[in-house]
């Protein structure tokens, strides 16, 4: 969060403060001094006091303001993405209840623009943006001390590149006429809260922070591609006719597809029409057995199981078994 220094507001006798939130006593606050005297008469031995009380002081309304942007690193998004979110907290870190404009607008120099960019409070405070926060309409008032969540929305155009950025600045600015064009110090009579004085220009009466949009790399989900064909058959014969006792040859292939993957097992019952033929499973043409436990592959009755374990991006692994028909 951005440091706010405050202004004190100094009064002859009074001895002056300074905070690193608001601007200390509320706006309108009177404070009253008195100074007492106490004596002895030395001719009489009486004792005596007396008082005085200074013109009572009511404090004037201090104007200032945070923005702070919540989200620490950029907010990745894709694009044509609609209602992406930037989230900023405003306080009102002056002592009175002040009104603030608040605009959003794209900064010049980064990768692209967010389009249709609009200002959210979050009306229902929940601390997300979703349909219970309305769009700022007027200017948002705050107590002392107060704060508000509030959202920058916006939609990424379809053409943003992987890679690039767009920045967004919110900016809050006191509503009280003439404070955003005076100096600070400066005092604006008949303005503020509870003040015959008016209020005093701080050194914040408008403040910014920026939230940033990042078009991240697609992330897709890692795959099998898994593919079962006849390889090849053999009737009794020595011809290709699907008959009993003709020997058929699959070949299942398995491609990793978008990335690795883990713990690939890929199973094959064969149908009860047909008899696996025994120690027929090969592995990319190695050749492996039905007992289970000695290598990848694992043979129960008619069930096929092949454990790959980890398999690498566009990787891919030929399994071939043999089964008769019946």
């Amino acid at each position: 969060m951005k440091t706010i220094s405050k202004i004190a507001l100094l009064t002859a006798g009074l001895a002056a403060s300074t905070a690193t939130w608001a601007a200390g006593t509320d706006a309108g606050a009177i404070i009253t001094n008195t100074a007492t005297a106490t004596f002895d008469d030395p001719t009489t031995g009486n004792t005596g006091s007396t008082s005085a009380t200074a013109p009572d002081i009511t404090v004037a309304e201090l104007i200032n303001v945070n923005v702070t942007a919540e989200n620490t690193v950029p907010v990745e998004t894709q694009p044509g993405d609609a209602n992406q979110v930037l989230e900023f907290t405003v306080t009102n870190t002056g002592n009175g209840t002040e009104a603030f404009t608040l605009t959003a607008e794209n900064l010049a120099g980064d990768d692209f623009d967010t389009d249709n960019v609009t200002v959210y409070l979050d009306t229902n405070n929940d601390g997300v943006f979703n349909s219970g926060d309305q769009p700022v309409t007027a200017d948002v008032v705050l107590d002392a001390d107060e704060s508000a969540t509030v959202f920058i929305v916006g939609n990424i155009p379809a053409t943003a590149a992987t890679g690039q950025q767009s920045e967004l600045e919110l900016t809050a600015t006191s509503a009280t006429p003439g404070a955003a064009t005076s100096a600070p110090g400066t005092l604006l009579p008949g303005q503020g809260t509870n003040t015959p004085a008016g209020a005093v220009v701080g050194t914040a009466v408008t403040d910014t922070d920026t939230g940033t949009f990042v078009v991240g790399a697609l992330i897709v989900d890692a795959y099998v591609d898994l593919d079962k064909s006849i390889e090849s058959r053999v009737d009794p014969f020595g011809g290709t006719t699907d008959i009993p006792g003709t020997v058929v040859t699959y070949l299942i292939t398995a491609t990793a597809v978008n990335g690795d993957v883990n713990n690939l097992v890929v199973a094959d019952s064969i149908p009860l029409s047909m008899t696996l033929v025994p120690e027929s499973v090969t592995i990319d043409g190695a050749a492996k057995t039905d007992v289970a436990g000695d290598d990848e592959v694992d043979v129960a009755g008619s069930d096929v199981s092949v454990d790959l374990g980890t398999l690498t991006e566009n990787t891919t692994v030929e399994i071939r078994l043999q089964a008769e028909i019946n």
